[in-house]
């Protein structure tokens, strides 16, 4: 219709974003203000989250954030289609 291209997105609820926090230890950091955008380095919030991306590193499960900005969930957009 306007040239956008579809993605399939996987979501989590808001519910549902503490528990897999805990899961991967990365609930404190989110509360200490210790997790930072990937691609431009903001301060993630819960109201800021643009994009939440899992990676095994080292075997184990880890988070990566995109915060809300287009530019930045457009960059997410790019390197998943690499």
């Amino acid at each position: 219709m306007f040239g956008k291209n579809k993605i399939e997105i996987n979501a989590i609820q808001d519910s549902d974003l503490a528990e897999a926090l805990k899961q991967t230890s990365q609930f404190n950091d989110l509360v200490e203000g210790k997790i930072k955008c990937v691609s431009c380095d903001t301060l993630i919030t819960e109201s800021n989250i643009g994009v939440i991306q899992p990676k095994t590193i080292e075997g184990k499960m880890t988070l990566t954030f995109y915060c809300e900005k287009i530019d930045c969930v457009d960059e997410f957009k790019r390197n998943v289609n690499e």
